[in-house]
């Protein structure tokens, strides 16, 4: 508790200066005058809890100071001391709220009795405070418990202007990830909105789980003209202030009682950035753009399987198209974020059934609830990159090596062989055209689908004819051919013998 002595008697006044510090460490007297303009120019400067005043000084006394200090808005806590026990001095100084009245000589004792139950009133004051201010207010209603205490609900209209039940907006920044750079400044900035503007009173909480500034504002004069305000000069300044990232939003509900439901219904809309891009003021119940319905690409789905078999950058080329796609169409947020949902765990299964190297399931999963929850293209582009860059990791083949493509299409022909798979049935699984899969077989392998088709089959058959006892019937059905005149006929080409022959050499 900080105090000030105000005596005009000099013994007194040091007397008290180095008796309060002892009676208890919490007190601390910031200093002493010895008339009442000394005095009034001391507290001005130090702000006490408490003054301790004699009434009678030579120039202004105890109680012509503590009715300036008064008229001033200084509530600050008083206790009178006087060697007079005049009715009307205790009556005048009642009338401007002091705290006790002590006669001189002043009792150790009596002394050490006001100033406990003085600052026990000031912690009982400040704790009744804790409960109307407006943030403690506004931080309760977000938590969805709206002050019920008439008397907490009285102080707040009487104290801060703020009616429970009335107008209140609730202006939101969201950050992002760079929450931590500008949060700071960005509350900074918003406390002087409202006095500057006139138009509201304004209080800011900050949400650090949910990267965003969360701005309650209440005294709202006029909400045409409060809107405005925010659109035209506050969404401005503060998309300046955090170099375009911030994005911004505003809706309206009728007070305290309203207040956590509005909160997450405009949340939900921040996403609408997608449409309307950042830096603009999102009003709930209002769209400044015309949205379209959002078609998925189907055709770029083909091809971006396409790309998954040949390199990274043609893939990063497929990703780009379809992100462009969805930001420059102005479709409804929700829609495109299903879109690119659908498109990003497309290329994880694809990847997957391409033999590639995939994250796992849980960062996938993650990756994927990032996208629903994204409020902004960078957000999306950068889960996009992180898919792209974690299957480049994997490694593209070399120029003398085998393409994904290629090395895929030959684990079919082991795996189906003997079911008489097709270079059509082939392609058509791996999402590209019978032609090009071709011409990659034969430009990487050397040989044609039919040739390489007829090797698997001829080894097949050796393995048989040497390691069983299996008739050609039996043979020629496990290596895919219905006919075993046939395959003996195409054997006898390949090997120079026929199977027969072949097995009575090698047994």
């Amino acid at each position: 508790m900080k105090i000030v002595i105000v005596e005009d008697e000099a013994a007194i006044r040091k007397g008290m200066a180095g008796l309060i510090p002892r009676l208890s460490p919490a007190y601390e007297v910031a200093g002493t005058a010895s008339d009442g303009g000394e005095g009034l120019e001391l507290i001005r400067r130090e702000k006490p809890d408490l003054v301790i005043l004699d009434i009678r000084m030579p120039g202004m006394d105890g109680l012509a100071m503590l009715r300036e200090l008064r008229s001033e808005g200084n509530a600050c806590r008083a206790i009178v001391l006087s060697a007079y026990s005049d009715f009307d001095y205790a009556k005048t100084a009642i009338d401007l709220g002091v705290e006790s009245y002590i006669l001189k000589p002043v009792k150790v004792r009596e002394l050490e009795d006001v100033l406990r139950l003085t600052q026990a009133r000031i912690r009982q004051e400040e704790e009744e405070k804790i409960r109307y201010t407006p943030g403690k207010a506004f931080l309760s209603a977000l938590a969805g418990e709206v002050e019920a205490d008439p008397y907490v609900r009285k102080r707040l209209k009487e104290e801060y202007g703020l009616v429970p039940d009335g107008l209140t907006g609730i202006f939101i920044i969201w950050l992002g990830k760079d929450y931590g750079v500008y949060s700071d400044r960005v509350r900074d900035a918003l406390e002087p909105l409202g006095s500057r503007s006139g138009l509201f009173s304004i209080c800011a909480l900050e949400r650090k789980k949910r990267q965003l500034v969360l701005a309650a504002l209440y005294q709202v004069e006029d909400q045409e003209k409060a809107q405005e305000y925010l659109r035209k000069k506050a969404a401005p300044m503060l998309s300046g202030l955090t170099g375009g990232k911030a994005v911004m939003g505003l809706i309206w509900c009728g007070g305290l009682a309203g207040f956590h439901e509005a909160a997450v219904r405009l949340c939900d809309v921040l996403d609408y950035s997608l449409t309307e891009g950042t830096g603009r003021l999102i009003v709930y119940g209002e769209r400044d753009r015309e949205v379209h319905t959002f078609k998925y690409p189907l055709e770029l789905e083909a091809k971006t399987k396409q790309a998954l078999l040949q390199n990274a950058g043609e893939l990063d080329r497929c990703v780009r198209r379809f992100l462009d796609y969805c930001e420059e169409g102005h479709f409804p947020p929700r829609e495109v974020k299903e879109g690119c949902f659908r498109y990003f765990n497309m290329i994880c299964h694809a990847a997957g059934e391409y033999g590639r190297a995939v994250p796992g399931a849980s960062e996938m999963s993650r990756w994927m609830e990032e996208i629903l929850e994204a409020v902004t293209w960078e957000q999306i582009r950068e889960i996009f990159s992180r898919l792209t860059g974690s299957l480049e990791q994997e490694g593209d083949s070399g120029a003398d090596e085998e393409s994904l493509l290629v090395r895929k299409a030959r684990k079919m022909i082991l795996e189906y062989y003997s079911q008489g798979i097709t270079l059509e049935e082939i392609a058509s699984r791996l999402g590209v055209s019978d032609e090009y899969l071709s011409t990659r077989l034969k430009k990487e392998t050397g040989s044609t689908f039919t040739e390489i088709m007829r090797t698997v089959r001829m080894d097949k058959i050796k393995e048989l004819l040497v390691s069983t006892n299996m008739k050609l019937s039996q043979i020629a059905d496990a290596a895919g051919y219905s006919d075993p005149k046939y395959m003996s006929r195409i054997f006898r080409e390949e090997v120079g013998m026929l199977p027969l022959e072949y097995r009575k050499i090698h047994l």
